[in-house]
């Protein structure tokens, strides 16, 4: 279940990063992330997650950030961040600029 891009309020960009995940009273785990934009993101998570779950994922070199997952389908998760992030900070994780 994904989302047009067209009804999308932020741009997703593509990228293969990996992260950690962590649900509430769960141990961390690594996830990929397949994208991600100023207000969530979609990963593959090999971890039983459940709509509106609230999880933390940590990218390397950043503090975590809190999530709700919005989707899920087989090992693919959409999640919303709690507080977007700003487009500097995104272009930093992804080593670009964002404007």
């Amino acid at each position: 279940m994904d989302i047009d891009e067209e009804s999308r309020r932020q741009p997703r960009y593509p990228t293969t990063l990996t992260a950690r995940m962590r649900g509430r009273g769960f141990a961390k785990f690594d996830i990929r992330l397949l994208d991600l934009s100023c207000t969530g993101f979609r990963a593959e998570a090999h971890y039983a997650l459940n709509e509106h779950d609230i999880i933390w994922v940590t990218v390397p070199g950043l503090q975590s950030l809190e999530a709700k997952v919005a989707w899920r389908h087989k090992n693919i998760v959409g999640a919303k961040f709690t507080n977007p992030l700003h487009p500097a900070v995104l272009g930093h994780i992804l080593g670009t600029q964002i404007s």
